[in-house]
């Protein structure tokens, strides 16, 4: 079986985790949108600091439909 999360892999930066911590950034946005730039910045301070485990997140945010992506941000949709 499949898990999101490997027993191998660091919490603080597994998939579920940096991902909700793009959402909840993009909650906090008034128009639902985000640069990548900022998106960095943002997990940066959280202790993310390698751009894998951001580009796996926003891909299992954009599979789990999420966030949207168009040039040049990110938007959170709707649920």
């Amino acid at each position: 079986m499949n898990a999101l999360v490997s027993k191998d892999e660091p919490l603080k930066t597994s998939m579920p985790y940096v991902g909700y911590l793009v959402i909840k950034k993009l909650e906090k946005t008034e128009d639902g949108r985000l640069s990548l730039a900022e998106i960095s910045h943002h997990l940066t301070k959280h202790g993310v600091t390698k751009s894998r485990p951001m580009m796996f997140a926003l891909i299992f945010l954009h599979m789990a439909g999420l966030i949207d992506f168009r040039a040049p941000y990110i938007y959170k949709l709707a649920p």
